[in-house]
């Protein structure tokens, strides 16, 4: 949200009554993220584009977004050695951006490799605009990341294909293909092996861990609850990267049986989701207090696969949204 909006500026054009018009925050353009549901975001790209009466806004967007806009999983991408690991690195990280999204790296036989992603029961994902500037702004960045003009082998849209695709031709130097139902990046085992310019192993070490939730304490149980309750707590934190903790997964890394398990809880006092809470309401507290993670990205390091869960919850825990919470805990 925040690129297009400083795109319209750059421009000449105020984007304040299309802001007003959607009821988004009138500083929508400095937060980390907007979540908006998929038709009111089509609806809101498509009013964009009537606006600054461009018919290819996400591609001009993407070629002027600043460096750092997309925080942990940007650098990520910056400290990796080559472009096929920056595109894994992307693959397993993308969900920090938002939770929705389902994201692939595939090596094909040849040494090439193709990059996929889009959102569960949403062929179009987040529309046109959407799809045009994610694919043009992997391809743009990438090419300053190896300081080296390549081009994709293929490049698949999910949407139909708009009147005129030149100027797509032109930005890809390959023609795209349209309607797959899916939003792909395929490259050739020449330009993956490119090596990233300025990569940092040694910092690209502490991003993976820092986006993992690895460095992160596991939240201590009541000084007088059993062991047993530590045990679990600790199982589920370090399943919530890998989404909802269920109770097989976490009876499994206890080696008991789930009966045997909810029994156990149930004797203590407590349930599976009690133990679920505790740890994601802690760990909450802590991310929010790290400027560096934006609200999307804690969802998705505390297992929620939509932001609007988390929302729900912590609102829940709280009484407020987690934003809300998070600037008050930032003023004096």
């Amino acid at each position: 949200m925040g690129p297009l909006l400083a795109y319209l500026r750059a421009t000449g054009l105020d984007p304040t009554p299309l802001v007003e018009r959607f009821g988004l925050p009138l500083d929508a353009g400095t937060l980390p993220e907007v979540s908006l549901p998929l038709p009111t975001l089509h609806a809101f790209l498509d009013a964009a584009e009537a606006l600054s009466q461009d018919a290819f806004l996400g591609l001009h967007v993407a070629q002027r977004v600043p460096r750092g806009n997309y925080g942990l999983v940007e650098y990520i991408a910056r400290a990796s050695p080559t472009v096929r690991d920056t595109f894994r690195s992307l693959a397993r990280y993308m969900a920090l951006l938002e939770p929705a999204w389902l994201a692939s790296f595939t090596d094909d036989a040849d040494g090439g490799g193709t990059f996929a992603y889009g959102i569960a029961g949403a062929p179009l994902a987040y529309g046109r605009h959407a799809s045009e500037y994610g694919l043009a702004l992997f391809t743009h960045v990438g090419r300053q990341l190896t300081e080296r003009p390549w081009k994709p082998r293929a490049v698949a849209f999910a949407h139909p294909a708009p009147p005129d695709i030149a100027p797509l031709v032109e930005h890809f130097g390959v023609t795209p293909t349209f309607g797959g139902g899916r939003n792909a990046l395929s490259l050739d085992a020449t330009a993956l092996d490119l090596r990233v310019v300025g990569a940092d192993p040694a910092l690209l070490s502490v991003l993976e861990r820092a986006a993992s939730g690895v460095s992160a304490p596991t939240p201590p149980a009541p000084p007088d609850a059993p062991g047993f309750v530590q045990a679990v707590r600790d199982v589920i934190r370090a399943s919530l990267r890998d989404g909802a903790p269920q109770v097989s997964d976490v009876a499994k890394g206890l080696h008991v049986s789930p009966r045997t398990f909810q029994r156990r809880l149930t004797e203590l006092g407590t349930s599976f989701q009690d133990e679920v809470d505790a740890v994601r309401r802690e760990l909450a507290f802590q991310y929010l207090r790290d400027a560096n993670l934006g609200v999307s990205q804690v969802a998705f390091l505390l297992g929620y696969s939509e932001l609007s869960t988390f929302d729900r919850a912590f609102k829940r825990w709280t009484g407020m949204t987690p934003r809300v919470w998070r600037e008050s805990a930032e003023r004096p």
